[in-house]
């Protein structure tokens, strides 16, 4: 299977033909199941804890979330943390105004929590701003040259280590999205976009050659199901 650059519906969210802001949030919370129930979440906590545990004890423990979407994962983040008692900030930042403020609204009750407007591919923080910085997601939504631009710039954000979540291109992954597709999501944004992602994610040898162009060293790791990790330390 070839790489699609074929853009998704999430792509053009701001512009004229966008869905507008009730079917946007839906489509967002199916996402966010599908990482919760389908591996997404245990793909990205397992390596965001081994960072963790590299912090310093005595100190806030900042994080940094690329392309948060809803902020769920900086929610869960916080939720985890104050189990806890650790002492953890999160900053989400996303590229789209409008999801901006649904992160926004969806957090304003959380104060470990901070929602910025950015791209990944040019951070707005200054070198080492952030102890950990991830993204999941959301690689897949850009071109090589901007995936190589958005690896560089967490790399040089981030004081400990990086991680970069997201799904792995694989026709199995592809039949597996069609399936819930039909099946299983209800908001036509995901059933269009689902599948699509899948076409326009990456795959390990793939991963592995962004980081050699990017110049970083970093771990490629598989998840089941059909997720690749890439970690980096600082």
């Amino acid at each position: 299977m070839n790489r699609l650059m074929k853009k998704e519906l999430l792509d053009g969210i701001d512009g004229e033909d966008s869905v507008d802001s009730a079917e946007l949030e839906h489509s967002l919370k199916e996402v966010w199941q599908v990482n919760r129930y389908l591996g997404g979440n245990p793909a990205l906590f397992v390596h965001l804890k081994r960072l963790i545990r590299e912090a310093e004890p005595d100190r806030p423990i900042r994080i940094l979330d690329v392309a948060t979407g809803l902020a769920d994962i900086p929610l869960a983040i916080v939720r985890w943390a104050e189990s806890r008692q650790l002492h953890i900030t999160v900053t989400g930042i996303d590229i789209h105004p409008r999801i901006v403020q649904l992160a926004a609204d969806r957090t304003k009750e959380a104060r470990a929590i901070r929602i910025d407007t950015g791209d990944g591919r040019q951070l707005p923080y200054e070198d080492g701003s952030f102890d950990i910085v991830f993204s999941n997601l959301a690689l897949h939504h850009m071109d090589e040259d901007g995936a190589v631009r958005m690896l560089q710039e967490m790399r040089r954000v981030a004081r400990i280590g990086w991680i970069v979540t997201d799904l792995q291109r694989h026709p199995a992954a592809y039949g597996a999205a069609k399936l819930l597709a039909r099946f299983v999501w209800r908001s036509p944004v995901t059933r269009h976009d689902g599948p699509l992602s899948v076409l326009r994610s990456f795959t390990a040898k793939e991963a592995g050659e962004l980081l050699a162009r990017a110049g970083l060293q970093a771990e490629v790791r598989k998840h089941f199901p059909f997720r690749l990790a890439m970690i980096g330390r600082a």
